[in-house]
């Protein structure tokens, strides 16, 4: 009789254990980004378009929800020149914030407080980076989903689901909200 009760004892610990981790789940942390894209939006007064606009021009607070869960604004359009899927060679320069919970913070490769940081450089599609780089884990698809709408040398403005990022940010579930991202094609 003692030693089922301690197998059951050891087994009601084992449970409890297990039932006490701290790990998010998947959807834990959609509902988190959730809220934390909706706090972003309504402390910057974003203002969240039904419908792409026919001549691409934004006002600087509206952003349009892409099909894959990316918000897009577009501050210049950049040149008539497009990039190829899997050929194109990008140069990218940013400011990237993270707004959730304790990930939060600025990382700027684009503005005076750059400080001679390098640009990102990656193959339109592949969205990885073409040199080693400690900022390539801004490289993501959700960033590179622009460059479906606009020109080499645009300047755009992103909000990025944990989703169509690296796996940096995906095991995290930390989105980015792109305050501005510069596109050059590298020739």
């Amino acid at each position: 009789m003692k030693k089922g009760f301690y197998i059951l004892l050891i087994m009601f610990t084992a449970m409890w254990v297990v039932s006490c981790d701290k790990t998010k789940s998947y959807t834990d942390m959609l509902k988190a980004e959730r809220k934390a894209i909706d706090r972003l939006i309504a402390e910057n007064g974003f203002e969240i378009l039904s419908d792409f606009p026919k001549d691409s021009v934004f006002k600087s607070n509206q952003f349009v929800e892409l099909d894959n869960g990316v918000y897009l604004n577009i501050i210049d359009k950049g040149n008539s020149e497009r990039a190829v899927l899997y050929s194109t060679d990008v140069m990218a320069r940013f400011i990237v914030q993270l707004f959730m919970g304790a990930d939060t913070g600025t990382v700027d490769n684009l503005g005076p407080h750059s400080n001679g940081t390098h640009p990102v450089e990656f193959k339109y599609g592949y969205n990885t980076g073409l040199k080693e780089y400690y900022l390539n884990s801004f490289i993501t698809p959700g960033m590179a989903s622009a460059l479906e709408y606009v020109g080499d040398s645009a300047r755009v403005k992103l909000i990025v689901p944990f989703k169509q990022s690296s796996s940096d940010f995906q095991s995290t579930g930390t989105p980015l909200y792109y305050q501005e991202v510069k596109f050059v094609f590298i020739k």
